[in-house]
């Protein structure tokens, strides 16, 4: 008994029956009859099937909804007054599990009974709102008919008991109480499954699938969802390792495989949802490693046009299943042939419908290694959780790239992929979904991509006999399909990104999302028409907090969104951050402040929100609040560049510059083009005396800045201050953040300097610094030479004649110069043969000469000032000098 348990359970996470032998490729035969629709095994068959109205409608289900139970029944009683869904049915199953004995049947369990009926709701629920096609019945169908009568007020309760931190439901989600069922048996009751040992394996699934699903019917990200999901999946993942460990187990060696590389996917999904990029790609590399898939994208020569006359090279994706997965039940993952989603063509007169690939030459063998695999030939087929695979690497190509061309097109083999060897429906129509997305914003291709989402969102409505609702929902968890209405809702975006407003406000009066109809009515300047239409609405509806927050955007009115948190029973956090939004723009910051805690306290995962209270404590001084915002954002975003620049900005002005530093080097890691980053990162690492990363930041600096401002003045390029310490440190000999000395950077500072001069030549402040450094390396004769450049960057200045204070400039030059010629020249140096020569030899005569020159072109302009007499005096005593 316990293993048929075991085996059904893993049969429903694969979707395929595991005593299904692929080798013999016998069946295995359930007759379902209406004598032993009570035993498990059927309800596993007809799950596997994905015939969910027989499970749903079975007499295990009735004896759980309470479906034949009469009108004076006191539980319908309770029911019919209450509406409370989850007292009637947490009692029913309460009750299920603890008088249904283990049936006569050797593969039934009272616990596995309600785990699969929770299935079929949660399924039954997919079907209505993803897949397609209609299911023929209501949710309401199968509570007690005396109730049936409430079916508004009861979908009316699911909605708001599924809203969770603030985040409402789709108030039009198909069937919603479908969901609220699942959410009852498979979450609510998770505890009273888990004490079913065998049960207890997969139940925890079956709620992480239910709470990311109900997570992807909310409008925005939950911070209780999130919890709850992390919580699941690691309890899943050390069932799903101790199972793996058992020699004698239900599932065979390839079964495992499958079953560890869909936990990867789905728990990497989940991460992406939630903007966690890193641990998302950790999750899919282990999926690849577990499943043996391998693939590698890299380059051949194509054509991708129908007039190009030679070859150019083409991002390609090279991949094969392992032969072991490959080669595991077919019947699982095969399609019928003709079947899926229809794949409309381009019909360009230019662009060929796919890259034509030119035969690999060896070498391009030898370069793709142990994937010896021709584009140009015909291509292998994938398992489908291998499809899935790519899909979910596509997108965290997307989510930690920025949005350019090169994603695009780095994102588009891996889809083409896919799309060349489709075996399954929801894999399929995800990968045309993602295809027309990334043709969005292509000239040529924009057309397609619309008639493409168009035609997926017309494929759920309609019943395809060449695609069962078993092979729709195969691989479902396994991808990030939208919803139907997420579809629609995408396909009026894009007709708006045409220019198609009309179409797209017809879409979105049909789903009734009034925020974007509001916008469309904006975009074509019909700002009363937008106010018109929400007062309307409000009519109908006055305590419609989002509606209010809606007519405050529009009428710019603080008081509706007071209005609106006063009429969600303070709970529906838009109106706080609404709110929040208003004051800030108003620069009420203490106003602000409490709005934005009071949303955050809610929901705290929206990440824009901690980043504007951050803001708001950094203006209020408040440097509590703000280190802590910004810490929450960057937990939510590690790769917030701005973020961790804040966070450092707050410790320095709290005199803590050692975590500045630390939080400045994570900025640099995600926003490295950004020289103010890399401004503060000099002046801090200055502070704490880390002068190797001063140096490195100061270089970074001047490079950036010259690259955006070659026209500006050399102050906004070079931090003469930075540079002066810099070289002060190794003239004086001082120690750096670890006690070595700066005379060990000599190298890298000249390099400094070079590049800064090579770059700058007319600021006499650089140079002097190079004379510092030069002097101090006991190199006279640059020494000297950065001198004169310094006095000639002083000299060019037009202003000399016209200008007393840059006269004086200039006169002090001189005569600096000069003292540097009479204390350098005589000097001597070796050159490379070892020969001595002096410095400057003449250095008499070229004093002279310069002081001369600078007397002549100022003598009509300034002859009667003190410092022209300092000219005359210093020419005197060199007439003296030898």
């Amino acid at each position: 008994m316990a293993d048929a348990i075991d085996q059904q359970q893993w049969s429903i996470i694969l979707g395929a029956d595991l005593l299904q032998k692929p080798d013999t490729g016998a069946a295995a035969t359930t007759t379902t009859t209406a004598s032993d629709d009570t035993n498990n095994s059927t309800l596993t068959q007809w799950l596997l099937a994905g015939e969910y109205g027989p499970a749903l409608k079975s007499t295990v289900a009735s004896d759980i909804f309470g479906t034949q139970l009469a009108e004076s029944d006191p539980e319908v009683l309770a029911l019919d007054s209450s509406l409370d869904l989850s007292a009637f049915l947490s009692k029913r199953i309460q009750s299920y599990l603890a008088t249904t004995p283990t049936a006569s049947s050797s593969t039934s369990s009272a616990a596995l009974d309600v785990l699969a009926v929770g299935i079929a709701s949660l399924y039954a629920f997919v079907q209505a709102g993803w897949t397609g096609p209609e299911l023929g019945f209501e949710p309401i169908d199968l509570l007690p008919a005396h109730v049936r009568t409430k079916s508004k007020d009861l979908d009316k309760q699911a909605l708001d008991k599924l809203s969770v931190g603030g985040e409402e439901l789709y108030h039009l989600s198909p069937q919603i109480l479908f969901l609220h069922f699942a959410r009852i048996l498979l979450v609510d009751h998770l505890e009273e499954l888990k004490k079913d040992a065998l049960v207890g394996k997969s139940a925890p699934w079956w709620a992480l699938r239910t709470l990311f699903l109900q997570q992807r019917t909310l409008e925005g990200p939950t911070g209780l969802l999130q919890e709850q999901m992390v919580a699941l999946l690691d309890e899943l993942e050390a069932v799903l390792n101790k199972e793996v460990e058992r020699e004698q187990g239900s599932l065979e060696a390839i079964d495992k495989k499958e079953v560890l590389t869909r936990f990867w996917i789905e728990k990497g999904l989940v991460m992406h949802w939630y903007t966690e990029d890193t641990k998302a790609y950790e999750a899919f590399q282990k999926a690849q490693s577990t499943s043996g898939f391998r693939f590698k994208v890299t380059g051949a020569l194509g054509k991708r046009t129908k007039f190009q006359t030679y070859d150019t090279s083409q991002l390609v994706v090279v991949a094969e299943s392992s032969r072991e997965m490959a080669s595991s039940r077919p019947s699982a993952y095969k399609s019928k042939a003709g079947s899926g989603p229809k794949n409309l063509e381009h019909n360009d007169d230019t662009v060929l419908e796919k890259i034509q690939f030119s035969e690999l030459s060896e070498e391009d063998r030898a370069r793709l290694g142990e994937l010896d695999l021709d584009p140009s030939k015909e291509i292998e087929d994938l398992n489908p959780i291998d499809h899935a695979l790519l899909l979910a690497f596509c997108l965290n190509i997307k989510n930690t790239n920025p949005a350019h061309g090169l994603t695009v097109e780095q994102m588009f083999p891996f889809v083409t992929r896919v799309l060349e060897t489709p075996n399954n429906w929801t894999v399929y129509t995800m990968a045309l979904l993602l295809r027309s997305r990334l043709e969005a914003d292509k000239s040529r291709t924009v057309e397609r991509g619309a008639l493409q989402l168009q035609a997926l969102v017309d494929q759920t409505r309609i019943h395809d006999e060449t695609s069962t609702t078993r092979e729709r929902m195969h691989h479902f968890f396994s991808i990030s399909l939208p919803s139907k209405w997420e579809l629609e809702k995408e396909l009026a975006e894009q007709y708006m990104s045409l220019g198609v407003i009309r179409s797209a406000m017809d879409i979105f009066e049909r789903l009734e999302l009034w925020e974007d109809v509001i916008a469309c009515h904006q975009f074509l300047d019909q700002a009363e028409k937008a106010k018109v239409l929400c007062r309307t609405l409000l009519e109908k509806s006055p305590n419609n907090p989002k509606l209010l927050c809606i007519l405050g955007d529009l009428d710019q009115d603080p008081e509706k969104y007071k209005e609106a948190w006063e009429a969600s029973g303070q709970r529906f956090a838009r109106a706080q951050r609404s709110l929040g939004a208003y004051y800030f723009k108003r620069e009420q910051f203490q106003e602000a402040m409490g709005c934005y805690q009071l949303a955050l306290k809610i929901n705290p995962l929206f990440e824009n929100s901690w980043y504007v209270l951050g803001c708001i404590g950094m203006q209020l001084e408040d440097y509590d609040v703000a280190i802590e915002a910004f810490t929450k954002v960057v937990s939510i975003d590690q790769s917030n560049g701005e973020a961790w620049n804040n966070i450092a900005a707050v410790h320095m002005r709290r005199k803590n510059n050692l975590d500045a530093q630390h939080a400045l080097r994570q900025a640099l890691k995600e926003k490295r083009e950004s020289w103010k980053i890399w401004s503060n990162y000099m002046y801090c690492s200055m502070d704490v005396g880390d002068f190797t990363e001063a140096i490195r930041a100061l270089g970074m600096l001047v490079e950036l800045r010259w690259k955006a401002k070659k026209d500006d003045t050399t102050e906004e390029i070079v931090d003469i201050v930075i540079l002066d310490r810099i070289v002060q440190g190794l003239t004086r000999d001082l120690k750096d953040l670890y006690s070595r000395s700066v005379a060990f950077q000599e190298q890298r500072i000249e390099e400094l300097l070079l590049g800064i001069t090579n770059r700058i030549t007319t600021d006499p402040r650089i140079w002097r610094i190079c004379v510092k450094f030069y002097f101090w390396k006991k190199d006279f004769v640059e020494c000297l030479e950065c001198q004169l450049k310094a006095y000639r960057s002083v000299i060019h200045n037009p202003k000399i004649e016209t200008d007393q204070a840059e006269f004086e400039k200039a006169v002090e030059a001189a005569i600096e110069t000069v003292d540097w010629y009479r204390n350098l020249g005589p000097m001597t140096y070796n050159d490379a043969q070892g020969q001595q020569h002096a410095v400057a030899k003449d250095w008499a005569y070229r004093s002279k000469q310069m002081i001369k020159s600078l007397m002549a072109r100022t003598r009509d302009s300034w002859e009667h000032l003190p410092a022209f007499e300092k000219l005359q005096d210093t020419m005197e005593e060199l007439k003296s000098e030898k």
